[in-house]
């Protein structure tokens, strides 16, 4: 925690708007503005209002377009936010938005010559239409309340005036929905700024208009945001900006439990990543795990309240959607371990911990061994978490070291939670020989002489030793290693065969299959990073981790938390707002203080 004279200090902060989409703790809706040559090319370029409830058949909501008293459009020219509120310029004033609570936006402009158009856009979708409705306790429509059916949203939007008057656009009914669904917000009679609400409903509209204020709703976020801020990790003041602009990211991609989520969860991103994968979650965990232990334990439980009667955890969950054509590795009890060190769960916690775990490491030795040889193989890259990485050239499924690296870690988890759960002995001594049995077949079946690592195709025996990181990660087990096999790994990782001015890369950047943003095939990414750092340490190697961290840390600082990073540049690809990388910044940086 901050001391007393750092929590009276204001939160500054430097948030790009083009990068981390507006939004708050709590909610599905998003404000932020895209460039017509989006990859989701649905609209013209323009500032959104978005959802990311995956039920949703698109991501946006309505388009946002400024007009003028006269009906003109004009354009924002310049776009600011802070964590409560953002800010859209235009050359007649700023219309600013901000969240009165999960599912409410509140919009202001501070200039009466301004308006604001919400073209929601039907595409023809059955059911999609938009009308204006009386106010409780009045007969007809004044202009100041419009329902909007949002069916490719599956909810219901209603516009609520404060000042000013609404005023929808011809609907083209066609006798299912209408083809125009926009509406257009003026200065009414008393020439007061344009203010109203926008309020998400699932189901039908409860028939209450709420009352709201703009500035107590930007306070009530700028209060949630900053305890959420003192609960983040310290870190050195040279990165304090960027702890600040980390801690914003996983406060506001964090979302209630609704539908098939049954805990609070933070969500990878609230761009285009809008869903929980079964890894990235333990890395969120690590980084609330200090000052946030309650919800560091959910996030690591939330994929298991969706686990399969077999065991299986499903490959990603959302609040409208999963996905069990996948699953992602082991870490699970790699994770607990970290969490159990700082959060001193109780036995209860530690009770479904244990079994739903216990579950899912026996889903891998019954299911995923299936030329019963002992090691345990993938049916996809996806499995790995490292979707085309090059140790699935050959087809799958393939075996691979890191698989038994982390179910050994596992089993020894479980063996010491089922120690303190007051388990039998024979029941500890089962997960403590499991632990032996990988790491043996592991060396045994998966190391040449030289103790080198080579991935397996687990039905035809083909060997192949691709330049892929995820081969070196077995080096997690430290001590638990042979010299030679643990030498092997160091020299690897020690060398500049991965090792560039930003940190690991993914693939080998003297390998022909190298891409500079080819995902798995180059890229740094933020669990590999934290997952070799891990193994350094483990190895001995505490000032090349340390160095790691740095660079990892200083990337961030550069080029933001996005999903991965051109290792060769820093640079920041894909999905630019990214919640693991915030969360391993978050956990290394407190590690260099």
């Amino acid at each position: 925690m901050r001391d007393n004279e750092q929590q009276k200090k204001q939160v500054i902060m430097n948030l790009n708007p083009k990068i981390f989409p507006f939004s708050a703790s709590d909610t599905y809706l998003a404000i932020a503005p895209h460039e017509e040559n989006d990859w989701h090319r649905v609209h013209p370029g323009g500032l959104f209002l978005r959802t990311v409830r995956t039920q949703s058949e698109v991501p946006f909501v309505a388009l946002l377009t400024p007009i003028l008293k006269d009906g003109r459009s004009i354009e924002f020219v310049e776009y600011s936010m802070t964590p409560e509120c953002f800010s859209a310029k235009t050359a007649n004033g700023i219309i600013r938005f901000a969240f009165a609570n999960d599912t409410t936006v509140v919009v202001q402009a501070d200039s009466a010559e301004l308006g604001l158009r919400l073209d929601f856009v039907s595409k023809g979708l059955m059911s999609q239409f938009l009308f204006p409705i009386p106010r409780p306790g009045q007969k007809e429509a004044d202009g100041s309340l419009i329902l909007a059916n949002a069916n490719k949203n599956r909810a219901r939007f209603l516009l609520n005036s404060k000042a000013g008057r609404f005023i929808p656009a011809d609907p083209l009914w066609d006798g299912r929905c209408s083809d125009n669904m926009c509406v257009e917000i003026y200065p009414d009679a008393s020439s007061k700024p344009i203010s109203f609400s926008i309020k998400e409903y699932l189901g039908e509209w409860d028939g209450v208009a709420e009352d709201f204020d703009f500035d107590i709703a930007c306070q009530t976020q700028a209060e949630s945001f900053k305890k959420f801020l003192d609960a983040m990790p310290e870190v050195a003041a040279e990165f304090e900006q960027t702890r600040k602009q980390a801690a914003y990211l996983l406060w506001s991609c964090t979302v209630k439990k609704s539908g098939l989520l049954k805990r609070d969860v933070i969500l990878m991103s609230k761009n285009w990543m809008d869903r929980v994968w079964s890894w990235d979650h333990c890395f969120n965990a690590m980084a609330l795990a200090d000052g946030l232990p309650e919800k560091a334990w959910d996030q690591l439980l939330a994929p298991f309240d969706l686990q399969g009667e077999d065991g299986s955890l499903p490959d990603f969950i959302s609040e409208g959607r999963t996905l069990r054509g996948y699953v992602k590795p082991p870490i699970h009890g790699w994770t607990l371990g970290k969490l159990i060190e700082k959060i001193k769960p109780t036995k209860e916690q530690l009770q479904e911990a244990y079994e739903r775990i216990s579950r899912w490491t026996m889903w891998w030795v019954n299911y995923r061994d299936r030329n019963g040889n002992g090691l345990c193989e993938y049916d996809h890259g996806n499995d790995s978490g490292w979707d085309n990485s090059t140790a699935f050239l050959d087809l799958p499924p393939t075996e691979t070291p890191d698989i038994a690296a982390f179910l050994s870690i596992q089993a020894e988890e479980l063996a010491a939670v089922a120690e303190q759960l007051g388990k039998d002995s024979a029941e500890v001594q089962a997960w403590k020989d499991l632990a032996k049995q990988q790491i043996s077949a592991m060396l045994t079946e998966l190391f040449d002489e030289e103790g080198r690592p080579y991935a397996r195709q687990a039905y035809t025996g083909k060997k192949t030793s691709p330049d892929t990181l995820l081969l070196r990660v077995p080096a997690i087990l430290g001590d638990r290693l042979p010299e030679k096999v643990r030498a092997s790994l160091l020299a690897d990782l020690t060398s500049d065969k991965f090792l560039t001015e930003w940190g690991y890369a993914t693939e080998s950047p003297a390998s022909s299959y190298y891409v500079c943003d080819g995902y798995w095939r180059g890229p740094i990414w933020a669990p590999s990073t934290m997952i070799i750092y891990e193994a350094l340490c483990n190895c001995g190697e505490e000032k090349l981790a340390k160095h790691i961290a740095t660079r990892f840390c200083e990337m961030c600082a550069k080029s933001g938390f996005a999903e991965n990073f051109n290792a060769q540049t820093g640079e920041g690809l894909r999905d630019r707002a990214y919640t693991w990388t915030a969360s391993v910044f978050l956990v290394l940086a407190s590690k260099l203080r």
